[in-house]
């Protein structure tokens, strides 16, 4: 069994292990030959996870809008040097992201003879990696090498830009900062995210991350008695900016229903009530400790699951199955071996590859 950190919040784990497990059946919803034979199979329950199931990445970007303002708010200040805590962030990222796109590009080697070529694609040119690596293959309109890489480039923006506001405005301790945050949350969920055309821009999603940095300002404290993380104490402003936000959300709602929205609306809520509380699941320790392991290897997940489904699908094909004629047993067996195979290389890529890169991210690193 993986070593769990000490201290970590149950909800959140609650919410990464399960939204983390939606996008994978998404994408195996929408991805190869399997996804057909599961149509066919189950038309339904699949159709709704092909239809629903992406909103998931909402919850993410809840989650580590949440996050990313404690860290920023923390008495290390780091929104005061934002080229190292944004350079800090990329380093995280960045090792266990190459290493995953490696592993896709030589599983699509492997697999192309058979699997139809939109999902076997040629093997990239140094401006599709560059693009890659730079993390900004969204915004210059570059093809995906995975279906994990997007979510990674955009949380990067996500961070950079809320770390630059929070540097502008004088850090999320200050009425400013915060206001400064409210802004452009509100103005992402009532503007920006209702232009589709927008959507490889940080802006259109900063509605949701910003609801989870409001999130964690106005949070309940823990009834432990730890004392919080941010400096900034007048939680009546916090909590009132919070609400202003979360009210502006259900105007965004009437003007233009967006279930994405209202997701991250809930969540956002019920990380300021129970984000911190540190007793859930507490009288299950097995349960928690199995949501403890699949939160934290939620991003391992989200970059190991995309090669495992081009695996799946190939051997899929090179055993001799077709969607025309594949039972409804044989159709629900390949899409639990490939939602198993994903979790177990998650699992190994976790504990190989990003666990051990926190060792590594000091050589990138700068003063």
């Amino acid at each position: 069994m993986t070593a769990l950190p000490v201290a970590r919040y149950p909800l959140i784990d609650v919410f990464k292990a399960l939204a983390a497990q939606f996008i994978v059946l998404h994408h195996f919803s929408v991805y190869g030959p399997v996804s057909e034979a599961l149509h066919g199979a189950f038309p339904t329950v699949i159709g709704l996870l092909y239809e629903h199931g992406l909103i998931a990445v909402q919850v993410f970007f809840v989650v580590g809008g949440y996050l990313a303002a404690r860290g920023l708010s923390s008495t290390t200040a780091a929104w005061r040097t934002p080229s190292a805590a944004i350079f800090k962030r990329y380093a995280r990222l960045l090792v266990p992201y190459l290493f995953a796109l490696a592993v896709v590009m030589l599983c699509t080697a492997w697999i192309q003879p058979w699997l139809s070529a939109d999902l076997a694609a040629p093997y990239p040119g140094w401006g599709q990696w560059l693009a890659h690596v730079t993390m900004l293959q969204s915004i210059l309109g570059v093809e995906s090498l995975s279906a994990g890489a997007w979510y990674v480039a955009m949380d990067f923006q996500l961070f950079a830009l809320l770390t630059l506001m929070l540097w502008l405005s004088g850090g999320g301790q200050t009425k400013r900062g915060q206001a400064a945050v409210l802004a452009l949350c509100v103005a992402s969920l009532l503007v920006f995210n209702r232009q589709v055309e927008l959507d490889n821009w940080s802006q259109y999603f900063f509605g949701a991350y910003g609801l989870g940095a409001l999130a964690w300002w106005a949070r309940r404290r823990d009834k432990s008695g730890t004392p919080p993380v941010s400096l900034f104490e007048d939680l009546t402003y916090a909590r009132g900016i919070f609400f202003l936000a979360f009210a502006c959300g259900l105007l965004a709602l009437v003007i233009d229903f967006r279930e994405r929205i209202a997701l991250a609306m809930a969540v956002a809520l019920m990380l300021m009530f129970w984000g911190t509380a540190s007793q859930l699941l507490a009288n299950h320790t097995r349960i928690q400790t199995q949501i403890q392991t699949l939160g934290l290897h939620s991003y391992a997940l989200f970059l190991m699951h995309f090669p495992m489904l081009l695996l799946t699908n190939a051997a899929f094909t090179r055993f001799g199955f077709t969607p025309e004629t594949s039972s409804t047993a044989t159709a629900l067996g390949w899409g639990i071996a490939g939602w198993a195979a994903s979790l177990g290389a998650a699992n190994l890529f976790y504990r190989w590859i990003e666990s051990p890169a926190a060792a590594w991210r000091g050589v990138l690193r700068f003063r």
